[in-house]
C-alpha cells in the first residue's frame, strides 16, 4: 500500500519535506543548474544517512549491536521509507541536471560556431575588396579595352570610347567631302540648264 503524501511528509522534518517536494515535475523545471547541483548533494547525503540508520536499527532489533539510546530500536520500517523517498528525489534531480547540462552544451556549441567580431570584420574586408575588383574588371571589360572617357557635349555628359570618337571623326570628314562634291555637281547642272534655256529663248 502506497503512503499518501501527508503520511510521507510526516516522517520528515520541514527542510527534508521541502527538498522532496521540490523534486516534483512542476518544480523541477524552475530550478537552475546551481540549485539542482545543491539538491543532488543534499539528497545523496540524506540517502546515505538513513540507509546507515536503518542498518543500525536492524542490528539493534536483532540484538547484534548495543543500542545507542536507553531503549533499543524495534524496527527500521519508517527509516527505510525515508531513505527510499530521498533516493527517488535524488534520481529526479540527477535526470533534470543531465538535461540542463545537455542544453548548456548545445548552446555553447552554437555560440562557438558564431564568428567573432574580428572574423566578421575580416570577412567584410574581403567582400569589399572582391566587390572593388569586380567593379574594376567590369569597367575595363573582359577583352582588356581601355576605360571609357567622359566628354562634355551639348550641355550633357556623353560617354564614348577613344576608338569610337576617332571613327566618328573620320566618318564626319568623309561626309563633309561627299557633301561638298554633291553641291558642286548640283551647281554645275543648274548652270547648264540655264544656258540651254537661254539659247532656246534666243532662237525664238
Amino acid at each position: 500500500m502506497r503512503t499518501s503524501p501527508p503520511k510521507k511528509l510526516s516522517l520528515m522534518s520541514e527542510r527534508e519535506a521541502q527538498l522532496v517536494l521540490s523534486s516534483a515535475p512542476g518544480h523541477l523545471s524552475s530550478l537552475t543548474r546551481r540549485e539542482l547541483r545543491g539538491r543532488v548533494l543534499r539528497a545523496r547525503k540524506l540517502v546515505d544517512k538513513y540507509e546507515d540508520l536503518a542498518l543500525r536499527q536492524r542490528r539493534e532489533a536483532l540484538r547484534k549491536q548495543a543500542p545507542r539510546r536507553t531503549r533499543p530500536a524495534e524496527g527500521n520500517k519508517n527509516t527505510l521509507r525515508k531513505a527510499a523517498y530521498f533516493r527517488q528525489a535524488l534520481e529526479r534531480f540527477e535526470k533534470r541536471l543531465e538535461v540542463v547540462d545537455r542544453q548548456g552544451t548545445a548552446r555553447a556549441a552554437v555560440v562557438a560556431k558564431r564568428p567573432s567580431r574580428a572574423q566578421r570584420r575580416a570577412a567584410g574586408s574581403r567582400r569589399g575588396r572582391a566587390a572593388t575588383a569586380r567593379r574594376t574588371t567590369t569597367a575595363r571589360g573582359v577583352t582588356g579595352k581601355k576605360p571609357v572617357r567622359r566628354t562634355r557635349a551639348a550641355g550633357r555628359t556623353a560617354t564614348v570610347s577613344v576608338r569610337a570618337t576617332r571613327a566618328q571623326r573620320k566618318k564626319g570628314g568623309a561626309r563633309k567631302q561627299q557633301r561638298f562634291g554633291s553641291v558642286r555637281r548640283t551647281s554645275h547642272g543648274v548652270a547648264r540648264n540655264r544656258r540651254t534655256q537661254a539659247r532656246r529663248d534666243s532662237r525664238r
